[in-house]
């Protein structure tokens, strides 16, 4: 906050790592607009209303669904690493349900048929992959029936923010609100 007051001019966008967000949200005033990198990837590499319609299925699920967090890259997993444990916590507190988490990372992506047992599938940001690959996976998931989204739309979705972080992508922004 000190340091947005600072500024000679107030910035037009802040972007934030998903994980953040709702701290950050906290400190940027309302009237500016913010959102995250993996919702910014969302929309430049995949099907964003099809991601946006992923984050709904959050409110859907019930107990004993299985869903599949998946990371397109392979890196060294840390102590409290966001998709093994802070993204099942963050699901898990929000849903109130009883879930069970599949882990898959880097070329690793169920078949059609391995996907049909998921009730959802949340995808980290994709910076990894290319736009190619990134279709590919929300095709699968479209055709097994699936529902599919990713960090940071999930994350803002299950923070209460998801609104704002679509503030710099007006169109769909108003089809949110029309839902």
């Amino acid at each position: 906050t000190d340091m947005l007051r600072g500024l000679a001019a107030k910035p037009a966008l802040v972007i934030t790592d998903s994980q953040a967000v709702r701290e950050v949200a906290a400190a940027v005033p309302e009237d500016i607009r913010l959102t995250t990198f993996s919702t910014l990837f969302a929309r430049y590499k995949g099907d964003f209303a099809a991601q946006l319609a992923g984050a709904a299925a959050i409110d859907t699920l019930k107990d004993g669904d299985r869903v599949l967090i998946s990371e397109g890259c392979t890196h060294h997993r840390q102590c409290n690493d966001i998709g093994t444990v802070k993204m099942p916590g963050w699901i898990k507190e929000y849903a109130k349900k009883e879930l069970f988490f599949d882990f898959t990372s880097g070329g690793d992506f169920p078949s059609l048929d391995e996907l049909r047992k998921y009730a959802l599938v949340v995808h980290c940001g994709a910076c990894m992959l290319n736009e190619r690959e990134v279709h590919s996976r929300l095709e699968k998931a479209e055709k097994a029936g699936v529902s599919i989204t990713n960090y940071g739309i999930a994350i803002a979705q299950m923070h209460g923010i998801l609104r704002r972080s679509l503030s710099p992508f007006p169109q769909l922004l108003q089809k949110l609100r029309e839902r």
